[in-house]
């Protein structure tokens, strides 16, 4: 192929009123990438482009509309990365619109990989990196489900990544793998982690080869249960799986199979020079992919994979 895209919005037990807005939200994203990379630009700002238009949409857990932490907090995880082991991130970042764009710059500007907290958002300010008012990112929705989660007792955020509709609705990270016409893979993902978390807590996302990995002209990016896909560095072993099987998708079921080792539950989206693949073990996980300029797939059941939207 010669550039193509995969999207996903998040793998968890999404509950039928908040479909449309998702499927919606990971179609926009995967044009925005399709239409960059069919101009010629980089897998980098295709993937940059797509994880910030999901992280301006309130749908997702990621950026505007994040989950709020034990504290009444934002506090936002991401990572970037494309092929020769560039990867940057960032965790625990309050006050930035685009935490993706944040990462972008730690891999670019400085020595590190991962800047954390205080010190990621001073680079964020050194870096000219506007900030915004905390409740520009805290959508009112997410006000009313901290106080409704303090009243649950024993409330277990990994639940909703099995059966939320019996407790409480939650939403997506977001994720994003580009190849562009110059054969270059790159990967990001984006998450303000899971609902009522410990302050300074760090899921998978800004981890590499948890949240996110590239390899081999390989990429994956992961979705779920933070705390199960870092047990069994997920994305890593998608990639390696890669290697020895005859499809990405066959490579994602073997990774997912890793994670029901551990009770773990979530999705990972994959792709390379010749394939798109993906799978998830939870109720449903948003997803798009397109392959230069055939058909766009956008779905969120197991059996969408096949399905190709008109509408866009």
């Amino acid at each position: 192929m010669k550039f193509g895209v995969i999207i996903h919005g998040g793998a968890w037990d999404i509950p039928d009123n908040a479909v449309t807005d998702h499927l919606n939200g990971v179609q926009k994203a995967c044009n925005i990438a399709n239409k960059l990379l069919k101009n010629g630009k980089s897998s980098l700002d295709a993937v940059e482009a797509a994880i910030s238009v999901m992280e301006n949409d309130s749908t997702f857990d990621a950026g505007k509309g994040s989950f709020v932490n034990q504290i009444g907090e934002v506090e936002m995880d991401a990572i970037i990365a494309t092929e020769g082991y560039q990867f940057g991130a960032v965790c625990a970042v309050q006050n930035i619109s685009n935490p993706i764009k944040l990462a972008r710059l730690v891999m670019e500007k400085t020595k590190q990989h991962i800047l954390v907290g205080k010190g990621a958002n001073l680079f964020a300010e050194q870096m000219g990196l506007p900030f915004v008012a905390p409740e520009s990112l805290l959508v009112g929705r997410e006000l009313d489900r901290y106080y409704k989660i303090k009243r649950i007792p024993n409330f277990s955020a990994k639940n909703m990544f099995r059966d939320s509709r019996r407790k409480i609705n939650g939403m997506g990270t977001v994720g994003a793998i580009c190849l562009d016409i110059l054969g270059k893979i790159s990967i990001g993902v984006s998450t303000g982690g899971t609902p009522h978390k410990r302050s300074g807590r760090v899921g998978d996302t800004p981890l590499w080869g948890a949240g996110g990995y590239v390899e081999s002209s390989v990429g994956a990016a992961a979705t779920g249960y933070g705390e199960d896909i870092i047990k069994v560095l997920l994305t890593y072993k998608a990639v390696e799986y890669a290697k020895i099987e005859p499809s990405l998708n066959k490579a994602a079921t073997r990774a997912i199979t890793e994670l029901k080792r551990v009770n773990g539950l979530g999705g990972v989206i994959m792709l390379n020079q010749n394939d798109v693949g993906f799978d998830f073990n939870t109720p449903r996980m948003a997803f798009a992919y397109q392959i230069e300029d055939t058909g766009l797939i956008v779905g969120i059941d197991p059996g969408d994979a096949k399905r190709e939207r008109k509408d866009y």
